[in-house]
């Protein structure tokens, strides 16, 4: 990879971590933007070269080398509308720049690429073949723990307990990134046996007590979410679900 790339990453949840990792590792200075002070600080604390900006400015989006030859941004806010916002003001203030953006849909991803993206990522997608496979072939597991994928992000299996909130919910309801910097691949109903059921697949399977949602994120966030799921947190965990 060449080194003299001029990357930003706008985001401060878990993939954008997952990015700016990944990336930090090959050499490159990576700076990451946030409007939330707080994500910012803490990411800051854990050695990410974080900094507070509003995307929606233009000014601000100049300060940061937009408009003079920077080579590629990644939007990966945990928002889709944030993401077509940002695409949009980039590819106005530089045509030629390369723009990675995240997206939650199928849906999404034409909106981005009608609003100027160059690549758009669907991390569902993308983590679920991972996912397939843990759960297909359990040694998989030592093999990305290997992997700096096993390095930054964790994958896990979280039961739902009888009397937990989450019971009795239906799949697309369960939006686990309001509250926690974590992406719900989908869930396996043991009574189904042990096949994933995608969050994106377009069955809204109905979550029961037993049921296992397959997440991934960082350590301590899934840490926390395990938490509150066995302590059934309804405060916290009702704020991870749409109202109908």
């Amino acid at each position: 990879m060449n080194r003299d790339l001029r990357v930003l990453i706008f985001g401060a949840d878990a993939l954008a971590q997952e990015v700016a990792g990944q990336l930090t590792e090959r050499g490159l200075r990576v700076p990451m933007f946030s409007s939330d002070q707080e994500k910012v600080r803490g990411l800051c604390e854990r050695g990410f070269d974080a900094r507070e900006l509003d995307y929606t400015d233009d000014d601000q989006l100049r300060s940061v080398g937009l408009g003079s030859g920077i080579d590629i941004i990644f939007g990966l806010f945990d928002e889709e509308s944030k993401n077509v916002f940002l695409t949009l003001s980039a590819r106005a203030l530089e045509p030629e720049l390369k723009i990675v953006c995240v997206v939650e849909s199928a849906r999404g991803k034409e909106k981005m690429l009608a609003a100027g993206a160059s690549k758009v990522l669907d991390p569902f997608e993308i983590s679920g073949r991972k996912i397939h496979d843990l759960i297909a072939r359990p040694m998989i597991v030592e093999m990305l723990d290997r992997t700096l994928f096993g390095k930054y992000m964790d994958i896990a299996e979280i039961k739902i307990p009888a009397g937990s909130c989450l019971a009795g919910r239906p799949l697309s309801q369960i939006e686990l990134h309001r509250r926690y910097d974590v992406i719900l691949i989908g869930v396996v109903d043991l009574e189904m046996g042990e096949r994933l059921i995608f969050s994106t697949s377009g069955v809204d399977h109905k979550i029961d007590a037993g049921d296992m949602l397959v997440v991934i994120g960082p350590h301590q966030e899934i840490a926390r979410l395990i938490g509150d799921v066995e302590q059934n947190r309804s405060d916290s965990l009702e704020a991870a679900v749409q109202k109908p």
